[in-house]
């Protein structure tokens, strides 16, 4: 079986556990807080106390987050309208990431990141394309209709791309997380592979859990 026949039967798969109500049981799964999932020390504040976040901690340069992607954005557009989904770029000592970080929120403010954000993974792990210096990235994102120069303008100049970069940089030290991808639930909770075996399938149904979990106390 292919890469592409795998995630196609990952999400097939994940779609009949979610919508098939025998499956899905509090009694059946009921995922324990320092086992599938960890509370964070400290809170985040989430954009908006009336809805549930969930955020994708990933990077451009990690291929477990390439291979997470399809089943990842099958399960966000399902989301129901009170969750919200956003992401996070990891900003660690990796080469390329802290670039791949700044990429990605220079793409945001130009207002390219949904038209260039799966091309860019599969550029760096389908095309296996070295974008490993400013120079490269720019002329690739110049392939899709980016002005180079505003690009690098924005990349190294842009006070909001700076002031978001350093906010993640804030951030990705209260998550604590040992690896990417790992996902962050309403600014109180980290899931992250190697608490579910692994299994990008099973970070989605704890993520499913813990909404579910929030959903209840929003309620109260």
């Amino acid at each position: 079986m292919n890469s592409k026949s795998v995630e196609l039967f990952l999400i097939f798969a994940y779609f009949i556990f979610l919508f098939s109500p025998s499956l899905y049981s509090a009694d059946l799964f009921e995922y324990e807080e320092g086992v599938h999932y960890a509370r964070l020390e400290v809170p985040i504040g989430t954009s908006n106390p009336e809805k549930i976040e969930v955020t994708e901690y990933f990077s451009y340069g990690c291929p477990h987050c390439f291979r997470f992607e399809p089943l990842i954005s099958q399960w966000k557009s399902q989301l129901s309208s009170d969750v919200i989904f956003n992401r996070t770029p990891a900003i660690w000592n990796v080469p390329g990431y802290q670039m791949f970080a700044r990429t990605y929120y220079t793409l945001e403010a130009l207002d390219y990141l949904s038209k260039l954000h799966l091309p860019l993974f599969k550029t760096i792990h389908n095309n296996k394309r070295r974008l490993n210096d400013l120079e490269a990235i720019a002329e690739f994102v110049s392939e899709y209709g980016v002005d180079a120069e505003t690009f690098l303008r924005t990349y190294n100049d842009s006070f909001g791309v700076t002031a978001k970069y350093q906010r993640a940089v804030a951030r990705q030290k209260i998550y604590g997380a040992r690896g990417v991808p790992a996902l962050i639930v309403n600014g109180k909770y980290r899931i992250e592979g190697s608490m579910v075996g692994n299994s990008n399938l099973g970070m989605l149904q704890v993520a499913d859990f813990l909404i579910e979990k929030e959903r209840g106390l929003l309620a109260r």
